[in-house]
């Protein structure tokens, strides 16, 4: 873990078995919650920005596993010397965004650059262009191969240039009963167009999809992981692939409808040129006329807790399994759909499985457009 630096500047930081989490980015209310602790001023923390564990008291700190992480509700709330850090932590971001523009100088007027300066500059930029969506870092954990920041969550570039959240992420901060938004400065607002929230009510009605990788290969050949999540029940399929070309995902979106029947229809934050073309080959080979699968910037705040299980499981399998991950893969997916779920208090194959619902044979029809769906916030009931 030596590579990573903890944001505040801790003295200590450096040391070679610091644990370090990475700030919740994806999740607005609880990134505000840290920054207020952390008392900083003007400074944005970026995908790759870690604080070291000596921040969180040990009420927040998982240690059951075999890996140390952050619970849910965790808050960094010890900082010392605040005054200094703050001076130390901007003239590190000034000298961060004149990085390019002075390399290059330096390039030009240096006759010859430190063999091991250009080597670390490379592993930074090499880092930048791999982003990770996990909050956690394994514990003693010292191999860049196994760590999860060589993974991600494939989505749609454009949702990374995302400053603020658009008008229907309202749903991830609606009240169960009343649909209120309620941002953290104003918990009283009426949600502002109340029409634009879809509602799911039974399990296997609305999906989310999703592609992790690259992972390490195994032996078989595969590098992804495909998980398609039923909302409601909190059901997981997860089956490997060793690409994630639309063919390949949509055979296994047909042999999941084959198993437990149509839902209403799939999310996905894949790219939309890639759900076109999932599409394409789903009417191919179902032989329908529908679109099953809608591009959704909500895909993966609908259900946040279920996401963290999933991206938890598969940073277990690349650290223990690397090489056949994808053997164990449908051990470890058993044991998240047969294990209670913490919002729902039930087993997912309880609610899917037990409740005697039948598949759905045929495409299922839609009561609006698809322009709603992609502008609406889904909320679970």
């Amino acid at each position: 873990m030596g590579r990573y630096k903890c944001a505040y500047d801790c003295e200590s930081s450096s040391e070679p078995d610091e644990k370090y989490f990475k700030f919740p980015v994806y999740n607005p209310r609880k990134l505000k919650k840290w920054l207020i602790n952390m008392k900083l001023k003007d400074w944005t923390p970026s995908r790759f920005s870690v604080l070291c564990v000596k921040h969180f008291e040990e009420q927040y700190i998982d240690r059951t596993g075999k890996c140390v992480k952050l619970r849910e509700d965790a808050v960094p709330t010890i900082f010392s010397s605040p005054g200094q850090t703050q001076k130390r932590e901007a003239s590190i971001n000034t000298r961060s965004k004149r990085f390019k523009s002075a390399g290059v100088k330096a390039s030009q007027t240096s006759p010859a650059p430190s063999p091991t300066i250009t080597a670390a500059t490379a592993k930074r930029r090499v880092r930048n262009k791999e982003p990770s969506h996990t909050e956690e870092q394994p514990a003693g954990d010292n191999d860049p191969k196994k760590s999860n920041d060589k993974w991600r969550i494939i989505i749609d570039e454009g949702l990374m240039k995302i400053e603020s959240f658009p008008h229907f992420f309202h749903g991830d901060y609606c009240s169960p009963r009343d649909v209120q938004w309620a941002p953290d400065d104003d918990l009283s607002t009426d949600c502002e167009d109340p029409e634009k929230v879809i509602e799911v009510k039974e399990p296997w009605q609305w999906l989310g999809l999703d592609v992790r990788g690259p992972l390490p290969q195994t032996l078989n050949g595969h590098k992804y992981i495909l998980t398609v999540t039923d909302y409601f029940s909190k059901w997981v399929e997860a089956v490997p692939m060793q690409s994630c070309l639309p063919t390949d995902v949509a055979k296994h979106i047909v042999d999941i409808i084959a198993h437990f029947g149509y839902p209403i229809r799939i999310l996905s934050r894949l790219p939309h040129d890639i759900v076109h073309k999932i599409n394409r080959e789903l009417k191919d080979q179902l032989k329908i006329t529908v679109a099953l699968v809608v591009y959704h910037q909500q895909t993966g705040t609908v259900d946040l807790t279920t996401q963290q299980l999933i991206d938890r499981m598969v940073g277990d399998l690349i650290e223990e399994h690397a090489a056949d991950w994808d053997v164990y893969l449908p051990a470890k997916v058993f044991s998240l759909c047969f294990k209670e779920h913490s919002k729902t208090k039930e087993r997912p194959f309880s609610v899917l499985c037990c409740t005697g619902l039948q598949p759905v044979q045929s495409p299922r029809g839609l009561n609006f457009a698809y322009s709603k769906i992609r502008e609406s916030a889904f909320v679970i009931r």
